[in-house]
């Protein structure tokens, strides 16, 4: 992904929200990488502790935070989030003014920002940050809309809408910049070097639902869950193990049926491929329910481990902090 930004004339500011690793934010440095997205003060705060002196907090703005931006503020380069003036009228006297400002445009999505048709809101905001003597440093979107297309075209075609919108509003406004930054357009689309900035995130693990959406392959996944086989029930073809919602969330793929993960059996080199007609059928809270053939459950003892390739990496590598490095 580094040499993708390269390639594009683009600054890499990876977001680590997914893995939440100091170890892992140092394999970034290795590469090159300065510039860095958070989605929380705390985290922010960690990743400032560990080195890093160039974070974007891409959520807006918490205005019951803004002791703690101020704090960071005047020890790194760090860029904040907003969709309102009134947001700049609450930060402009009392946030130092070396703080820069993206101004969140939603293309399409409909989480957060300001959508992109309401050009009176956006001409507002920009002239109240402006004169509020923060940095404006341009317009910040995440695509994510992305996470539902059909098929790596459909992928392509919503990154293509979503930049085009945000050249307009920088042709409007020279000298800012275009920050970009969903996993599945940075992994699918060749040429991202419309965007000045990307911040993908998730391919740092991938998962299954990048998988299905044609981001990855299977082979590209780099993280399991490792949950031990505590019940086997031969007469129904299932296993239970101890890997449950709070381990792994509630995320779920609808794909011949629905499922919350696939089983793989780890090896001296890391693990298998996928197993066959293997899915991790039900989730409660402690407990995974796994369906089977016959002829696996028949290779398992109480107390194997097998390794859960989750749904969507970025919660279940928040849900499970501690991690082991398989090289």
């Amino acid at each position: 992904m580094a040499d993708k930004a390269s390639a594009s004339s683009a600054v890499f500011r990876p977001h680590f929200k997914t893995h939440q690793s100091v170890g892992v934010g140092k394999w970034f440095k290795e590469s090159g990488i300065e510039a860095i997205t958070v989605s929380s003060l705390s985290m922010a705060n960690e990743f400032a502790d560990a080195g890093w002196n160039d974070i974007t907090i891409a959520f807006p703005v918490n205005m019951r935070e803004l002791e703690g931006y101020n704090k960071l503020s005047k020890k790194i380069d760090l860029n904040l989030l907003v969709d309102s003036a009134e947001v700049i009228d609450g930060l402009s006297s009392r946030l130092d003014s070396g703080t820069g400002i993206f101004l969140e445009i939603d293309t399409g999505y409909g989480r957060s920002g300001i959508h992109f048709s309401e050009e009176d809101k956006i001409r507002n905001i920009i002239a109240a940050i402006r004169k509020s003597g923060l940095q404006f440093k341009g317009f910040l979107t995440h695509s994510g809309d992305t996470y539902s297309a059909k098929s790596p075209d459909e992928i392509k075609m919503i990154y293509t809408k979503s930049i085009s919108i945000l050249e307009v509003l920088k042709n409007n406004y020279p000298n800012t910049i275009i920050s970009v930054g969903d996993t599945p357009s940075c992994s699918t689309v060749h040429d991202l070097s419309q965007a000045d900035e990307l911040r993908p995130g998730n391919f740092v693990y991938y998962d299954l639902m990048q998988f299905y959406l044609g981001s990855c392959t299977i082979k590209d996944i780099a993280v399991s869950v490792a949950c031990p086989v505590t019940g086997i029930y031969p007469e129904r073809n299932e296993i239970v193990i101890y890997g449950g919602a709070v381990h792994l969330s509630k995320e779920f793929l609808d794909k011949d049926g629905k499922f919350f993960g696939l089983v793989v059996k780890y090896t001296d080199e890391g693990w298998t491929a996928p197993i066959a007609a293997t899915r991790l059928s039900s989730l409660s809270q402690e407990h995974g329910l796994i369906s089977t053939t016959p002829g696996f459950l028949k290779t398992l003892s109480h107390g194997d481990l097998l390794g859960v390739l989750p749904v969507h990496s970025c919660l279940t590598a928040n849900l499970l902090r501690e991690n082991t490095l398989i090289i």
